[in-house]
């Protein structure tokens, strides 16, 4: 490209930015309820419910209600003056969905992969390194926004944004305000160490960029992780919570990482998230990555512990899942995304999440990477049960399951692996009011069966009725409340229209 193209192009991305700053001004903090306050009494009468409670089970014909965003009562015949009444008649009345790791911001650019192509594809790392430092904050603020909205339009309630796409302070919280807006429950997992430097119109060796894409974090992370803590997720009784995801992980010395996630546990931060990649080789001893996948030297150095959640981790060994069982850790598998992960068996293989709940782990499921999968949380569920036969261990778990087994990826065990299990993911009196009203009109909704069954097998984003928040209703009738997907819509191509080009401009050698 020309100098006096790149500069043409420059001009356009500065009216374009000015379009984004005005919807940035215009959808601030606040216009978008968060869900941290609840609505009145609310009572969901006869619905069948799939509560995912092991007490409760599934039961026909009954009534929730529900006070000060959480579960007051279940039962038949349920009565409370001056609550809202929901007919739930001929619906199933399930718990809200759990996504244990998502890169929300890369809603945005949806598309621009493909994950079906995959020879396209194999350029992630460096569309990504293009991508994150073309991006401005009204962008991350809108990605943040509209990754969530979509995340609760398809009935999930709480999510891990493992947000790794974001170069500097600014960018940083202005993500952090558009997840939060958006309403969704769970955790904005900051990734520490993002120091891409380059920008637009570069030349830069490919192996730097690698290099700074998780780079050491340095004290401008440390600032920008206090500022978020501090500006953004100060209220710990909000639904939205900061998590830290480290820069030290497998393949650095435990020196490090005993350095950095002391720090992160004594700023009281709740959740260290993590990818977890077996090493190609054993690492010297003394790093992370020494023995298997690095487990048993976290083991060895006293770091794991029940604030410790780790993404992927198909390698684990029995004797790591006993580790992290043990000590409280948390795993989550993205088992649509990980089918490709055969392609490298060595160092990857199948998803962990039937052997890691087998072995008594609190293992969930996410979406991983939004940019290139359906936002249609069902089929990622599904996708969790049929990845199960892609080793002979997991057919024999199969084989002992039934449907709700499945569910609890998504719901009861899938909130517990977020360290969400006591305030959420099953219809249990005390729990908050994370709900998803299901409609089964539709043909091609089964009929018969159990209701995990017809959840499981048949369902999709088009029969979410309703989703409540903490008692809040996000969505009634089908409808998005106060969401207009059009303008949305309008304002996410502006931005694509903008940064595509400049990430263009920037040349790898």
């Amino acid at each position: 490209m020309t100098r006096k193209s790149f500069l043409r192009l420059t001009a356009a991305a500065a009216a374009s930015t000015a379009f984004g700053k005005q919807a940035f001004a215009q959808s601030s903090v606040g216009s978008v309820p968060d869900g941290s306050a609840s609505n009145g009494p609310l009572l969901i009468r006869g619905a069948d419910l799939l509560t995912m409670d092991p007490e409760l089970k599934e039961i026909e014909g009954a009534d929730v209600l529900v006070e000060n965003g959480k579960i007051a009562a279940v039962g038949k015949g349920l009565a409370r003056e001056g609550a809202e009444v929901i007919d739930g008649g001929g619906m199933i009345l399930m718990p809200g969905m759990s996504d244990g790791h998502r890169h929300v911001w890369q809603i945005i650019d949806a598309g621009r992969l493909a994950k079906t192509a995959p020879s396209g594809y194999a350029g992630y790392q460096e569309w990504k390194m293009r991508t994150i430092v073309s991006m401005t904050p009204e962008d991350h603020y809108l990605g943040g926004l509209v990754g969530g909205l979509l995340a609760i339009d398809s009935g999930v309630t709480s999510i891990i944004d493992y947000a790794h796409g974001q170069i500097n302070e600014e960018n940083a919280l202005a993500a952090a305000r558009g997840i939060k807006d958006s309403g969704i429950s769970g955790w904005f997992a900051f990734q520490m160490g993002v120091s891409s430097s380059y920008r637009p119109g570069d030349t830069v060796p490919l192996a730097d960029a690698h290099a700074q894409r998780i780079a050491e974090t340095t004290e401008v992370h440390w600032s920008i992780a206090e500022r978020l803590q501090k500006e953004i997720f100060s209220d710990n009784a909000a639904v939205m919570q900061l998590s830290l995801a480290p820069s030290s992980v497998n393949g650095s010395l435990l020196s490090e990482i005993e350095t950095e996630w002391s720090r992160i546990r004594a700023m009281g931060v709740k959740l260290i998230s993590s990818h977890l990649h077996k090493t190609a080789e054993p690492m010297p001893e003394g790093y992370m990555g020494y023995r298997d996948s690095g487990i048993p030297d976290l083991h060895k150095a006293g770091l794991l512990g029940p604030d410790y959640h780790c993404t992927h981790a198909n390698k684990l060994t029995a004797e790591e899942l006993e580790m992290l069982r043990d000590s409280g850790g948390m795993v989550c598998a993205t088992a649509m995304g990980e089918f490709p992960y055969m392609a490298a068996e060595a160092i990857r293989g199948p998803s962990v999440h039937a052997r890691a709940r087998a072995a008594g782990v609190a293992a969930g499921i996410g979406v991983d990477v939004n940019l290139v999968l359906t936002q249609d949380y069902f089929e990622h569920i599904r996708a969790a049960f049929w990845s199960h036969y892609l080793e002979p261990a997991g057919v024999d778990i199969a084989k002992q399951y039934k449907s709700e087994d499945v569910l609890d990826f998504a719901t009861a065990l899938g909130a517990k692996s977020m360290r969400l299990g006591d305030e959420t993911g099953s219809i249990t009196v005390g729990k908050r009011a994370d709900l998803v009203l299901l409609r089964t009109d539709r043909m091609g909704f089964a009929m018969q069966g159990t209701l995990a069954d017809r959840v499981l097998n048949y369902a999709s984003r088009e029969d979410i009725d309703s989703v409540w928040i903490s008692g809040q209703a996000k969505k009634r009738n089908g409808k998005m409340i106060g969401v207009d997907w059009p303008e949305l819509k309008a304002q996410v191509a502006a931005a694509q229209a903008r940064f595509g080009p400049l990430a263009d401009t920037i040349t790898f050698t």
